[in-house]
């Protein structure tokens, strides 16, 4: 069964070739649901909070779950958001979400992705996904 959206963009930011088989990249990947990171940049300390979506219905999205996984074959869509708030003395200050389409298709023993944004403006590049999703792959 495929799990996959019609909402997903004609064109990509980001391809990833993993050499993994398609259900441990699922796997995988679905590590990154509720996921949190902390790190310094230039206006403070930043928390950052991931949350991952994978497409249900064509048309809607909703939270990964252990038996959402079971019985996908050959490609599935999920929705990555990124939630970055600044952490300062004088107050918290939450920045606008990022939102990413991302794509995964099985390609024998590899797996490709495909990052795409899904929101305006972007403040982060489909790069900074890559980047997580690069991560839980090793």
């Amino acid at each position: 069964m495929r799990r996959v959206s019609y909402q997903f963009p004609r064109t990509f930011d980001s391809s990833i070739l993993v050499r993994l088989p398609f259900s441990r990249c699922l796997e995988r990947l679905s590590t990154l649901s509720s996921f949190q990171d902390n790190f310094r940049s230039a206006a403070g300390a930043v928390k950052r909070e991931i949350s991952l979506q994978i497409a249900c219905n064509r048309l809607d999205f909703e939270p990964v779950l252990p038996q959402t996984l079971s019985g996908i074959t050959d490609e599935a869509d999920f929705l990555l958001t990124i939630s970055d708030t600044v952490l300062r003395a004088d107050g918290h200050r939450p920045e606008p979400a990022q939102k990413f389409m991302v794509k995964v298709i099985d390609r024998g023993g590899e797996s490709g992705v495909y990052v795409a944004h899904a929101t305006e403006p972007q403040a982060l590049s489909a790069n900074t996904a890559a980047e997580y999703i690069v991560r839980v792959m090793q």
